[in-house]
């Protein structure tokens, strides 16, 4: 296993860890708080392509003008509510954690195809994963703070899994 491939398969494995801990440790805060960080980002963001239309004179971009009044209604929506974005990233990172899987479904075959001969563990760990996101797409108005904490263990069952993972592909390949 090429050794970018392999580290970066490790940091992304051990951010997907701390990411379910926090995740399961503060469901409602680390939500409420990534929205406002979103919503605070877009805002200023807007403000600041407003700006640059306004300081523009002639040569100002019409571009900057529009993108800058939507992103600043975006931030603005963003921040007012609040409760309509907490409802919509159950599904977003349902998603994610499906498509993630379905990667993690073709390595655990290509574990196959390398002889490791418990690669079915990894299989069935990222079919069950492949599953807990779809029920997360299909049901994504639950109770918020449940599938917060059922998120943050699919992030930490991700992490773990991929990290082990990789462990066992590279000890295989030597």
């Amino acid at each position: 296993m090429l050794k970018s491939i392999r580290n970066s398969l490790i940091l992304s494995s051990l951010l997907y860890i701390v990411l379910g801990v926090v995740l399961l440790v503060m469901p409602e805060l680390s939500l409420g708080f990534a929205c406002l960080l979103i919503g605070g980002a877009v805002l200023v963001y807007g403000v600041v392509r407003l700006a640059a239309y306004l300081r523009g004179g002639e040569n100002a971009d019409k571009l900057d003008l529009v993108l800058g009044v939507l992103l600043i209604l975006l931030g603005l929506c963003l921040l007012i509510w609040i409760r309509f974005l907490l409802a919509l990233v159950p599904m977003v990172l349902g998603i994610y954690i499906l498509v993630d899987s379905l990667g993690s479904i073709k390595r655990s075959l290509d574990m196959k195809a390398l002889g490791f001969s418990r690669w079915w563990i990894s299989c069935l760990v990222a079919a069950a994963l492949a599953v807990f996101g779809l029920v997360m797409v299909l049901n994504p108005f639950g109770t918020i703070e449940g599938l917060v904490m059922f998120v943050g263990l699919g992030f930490l069952v991700d992490g773990v899994t991929t990290l082990v993972n990789t462990i066992l592909l590279e000890r295989l390949q030597r």
